[in-house]
């Protein structure tokens, strides 16, 4: 059953119990109480009658003249039970009406109560609700047909049924109108959400209001994401398919020349030197898409600590030495006293410095590569600046992209796997901090990653990292 009949039927079924919730109250509760009011008001009645009957009043004449201005039927008895005033009779049938002293609400009407009985008429054949009230002359007592009462509850039931009747006809106009305006927004959230399933993120942001509005912004905000993803994922297959397939290749030619053509010594040595290199790097690919992988899903948590950058920066420029002393390039660093320490992960720190240190030895063909640390205000900024080849400024806010090259041909050649700068990022941001990039083609680039300060009173590690 779709939204918008349920919705309907829902509405109706509440109205309906609540109908017959209401006339089943009246049913038990309203005759009585009603019969308890009339009761009530003839007894007043009986009391008013009362107080005009003296010595000086003929008794039937006040019947008569108390029931045209009350509407009831008036009786007066003597103490001994004779009728001697009634509105309905009069001469000879009034003394032709029963002794009156033995009816149960005469009865309590001498015991001083209040009497009342309800019962069928022996004079007029019809039931009646009787009151009676004790005077000093003797009884007076009035009475109305119970007719009138049942019609009265008669009414208000048809009075509650039709309201009922009423509401559920609004009720089912109110139901028709939200369905429509409800079922339809939801619908379309189930066409789009149908359509982001077969990989369609085209449709537009359906248009509503309340908690179906936050549904249906949130379920656009998804497909975007599903959307920041799926490009990320072809992306990331095309890349690493390409990155691999390259030293797939020159593997597979080397491997089938050394099979086949039985090369002489020499060359046979230049070509396990080339299978050799190409398979490091693709091992190097490998354990980086494994490292950004353990980060980006949570795998890998940093457990900072207040380390020396000093000593850190010594052992990896210690470690590259051989490289930028091949190129001839001066590899230096600069730690000034007011940032020699820095609260973050040892393994962290020692390989956002190497990815950093190796990059810029790979892209300057000559000067510098300075490791240097600088206090700032957001914390200890730690990066490596080099007089390298520099950065187009279009080039330069994506290269934190995974496999992202500036230089995608020569970075190749270098042996770079385009994954080095996005570990970097990672790492960073996995310690609430963030990195930056400054570049200038043909003078060099500055790469910065901004730790947050280390809590107070902790000391620093001396010892290396």
């Amino acid at each position: 059953m779709k939204l918008g009949h349920r919705l309907l039927l829902y509405s109706c079924t509440v109205i309906a119990v609540l109908i017959a919730a209401i006339v089943g109250i009246l049913d038990r509760s309203l005759p009585a109480r009603m019969a308890e009011e009339t009761r009530n008001g003839l007894a007043r009645e009986a009391r008013l009658v009362a107080a005009q009957w003296d010595n000086t009043i003929n008794a039937d004449g006040l019947a008569d003249e108390a029931a045209q201005a009350l509407g009831r039927r008036v009786t007066l008895i003597n103490p001994d039970g004779t009728v001697v005033g009634d509105s309905e009779f009069d001469g000879i049938a009034l003394a032709g009406l029963a002794n009156h002293g033995s009816r149960p609400e005469v009865l309590q009407a001498r015991k001083g109560a209040v009497g009342s009985a309800r019962r069928v008429s022996a004079s007029r054949g019809d039931e009646e609700l009787y009151v009676a009230v004790a005077v000093p002359r003797g009884i007076a007592r009035v009475s109305v047909s119970t007719r009138a009462i049942d019609a009265i509850f008669d009414r208000a039931r048809r009075d509650v049924v039709s309201a009922g009747v009423v509401a559920l006809g609004l009720a089912i106009l109110l139901s028709l109108y939200f369905a429509r305006n409800i079922s339809r927004p939801v619908r379309e959230l189930r066409d789009v959400a149908r359509a982001m399933a077969d990989r369609d993120f085209s449709r537009p942001m359906v248009e509503a209001s309340g908690e179906v509005g936050e549904l249906s912004a949130t379920i656009h905000e998804l497909g975007g994401q599903i959307e920041g993803l799926e490009t990320m994922r072809r992306d990331f297959v095309a890349n690493v398919s390409h990155e691999l397939r390259t030293p797939l290749t020159v593997l597979t030619g080397f491997a089938e020349t050394l099979v086949d053509d039985d090369p002489p010594g020499p060359v046979r040595k230049e070509f396990a030197g080339m299978i050799l290199s190409n398979a490091r790097r693709m091992q190097r690919i490998v354990d980086e898409l494994l490292d950004l992988s353990r980060i980006e899903s949570g795998g890998w948590v940093p457990h900072p600590t207040l380390l020396n950058l000093r000593t850190a920066a010594a052992e990896v420029t210690a470690a590259n030495q051989p490289e930028a002393r091949r190129k001839g390039i001066i590899l230096a660093d600069d730690i000034p006293d007011d940032a020699t320490e820095l609260f973050v992960d040892r393994t962290a720190l020692r390989q956002i410095l190497s990815n950093l240190v190796e990059n810029a030895l790979r892209h300057t063909a000559a000067g510098s590569v300075t490791v240097f640390a600088a206090r700032e205000p957001g914390g200890v900024a730690v990066g490596v600046r080099d007089t390298g080849e520099g950065i187009s400024p279009e080039h330069l806010p994506r290269i934190f992209e995974r496999f992202y090259r500036a230089d995608p041909g020569r970075s190749r050649e270098q042996g770079g796997t385009g994954l080095g700068l996005s570990i970097v990022r990672h790492m960073t941001e996995a310690h609430g901090g963030r990195v930056r990039a400054e570049s200038t083609q043909g003078e060099g680039t500055t790469i910065t990653a901004i730790f947050p300060p280390a809590p107070g009173g902790l000391q620093t590690e001396m010892p290396g990292v």
